[in-house]
């Protein structure tokens, strides 16, 4: 499996200071520090190192710990398939003029289970049809203006705790708030996170970290049940959000979520 790439992303269309004020920029805080090591007199390609080096870049997240239980039959009764939108990242932030920009990483905390019995394999992730994906919301309109009523209008989906029976029905109730999905290489609209391990009375921790130019191991993912995230981070661009959806599917299987959080971490320069 190759490593997870991200390229700099330099594109006028995505750039508006005015999406986030200057003292709420999180990237003001790693430019102050890229301008003082500079001015110690260090070659900015040091300067860059030092930053890598220390991993410090900017960074959104957002957190959720609504208790939600969700039947596999919940959105249609003998349907038996079941999606709901439970977490939404902040807007990413675009760059200033002249910097380019690229995603770094996507990690991910859940706690969740599943119906705590059934499937053939208990105890592990093998026949799990209790799990998590991640989708990428776009705005459809860039006006700043604009742009803050269809955030207003996302968040306000959130808190309906409507279902829909797959993510990729949920492309209509975006694209009338404002957002549309993007899809992957193809053309899904979901990444895979973390499945549920099977049969688990007690709510298990999940981390799952999508880190660019980072291979995955294969055979650890489909042991451990998380996704490889391919082409998530390369997908990503300013004024994205990220949203993470809890599924179930098939006859008697739940998703029990009481915690989910999410940091995405890009640069600057």
């Amino acid at each position: 499996m190759g490593g997870l790439q991200s390229s700099p992303y330099d594109d006028a269309a995505y750039r508006d200071d005015n999406w986030v004020d200057a003292d709420d920029d999180p990237a003001e805080p790693v430019r102050h520090v890229r301008w003082l090591l500079s001015e110690l007199g260090l070659p900015m390609e040091l300067v860059l190192d030092i930053m890598d080096l220390a991993e410090y870049y900017p960074a959104v997240s957002a957190e959720r710990s609504d208790p939600i239980r969700m039947r596999a039959d919940q959105h249609t009764r003998g349907d038996n398939c079941s999606a709901l939108l439970y977490l939404v990242s902040p807007l990413l932030p675009a760059g200033k003029e002249g910097e380019n920009w690229r995603m770094k990483s996507v990690t991910w905390h859940i706690e969740g289970r599943d119906q705590g019995w059934g499937g053939e394999q208990q105890g592990t992730f093998h026949g799990s049809y209790s799990w998590y994906e991640a989708c990428i919301l776009r705005p459809i309109d860039y006006d700043p203006e604009t742009l803050k009523a269809q955030s207003d209008r996302l968040d306000a989906i959130l808190s309906t705790h409507d279902l829909h029976r797959t993510t990729a029905d949920f492309v209509p109730v975006a694209q009338q708030a404002g957002w549309t999905l993007v899809p992957d290489a193809e053309d899904r609209y979901a990444w895979h996170v973390q499945s549920s391990k099977v049969a688990q009375t007690a709510f298990e921790h999940y981390a799952v970290e999508w880190r660019a130019g980072q291979s995955v191991d294969t055979q650890d993912a489909q042991e451990h049940g998380y996704g490889n995230g391919t082409g998530f981070l390369q997908a990503l661009r300013p004024g994205d959000r990220v949203g993470l959806v809890m599924r179930a599917q098939y006859g008697g299987w739940e998703n029990l979520l009481r915690h989910a959080d999410v940091k995405l971490v890009y640069d600057v320069r």
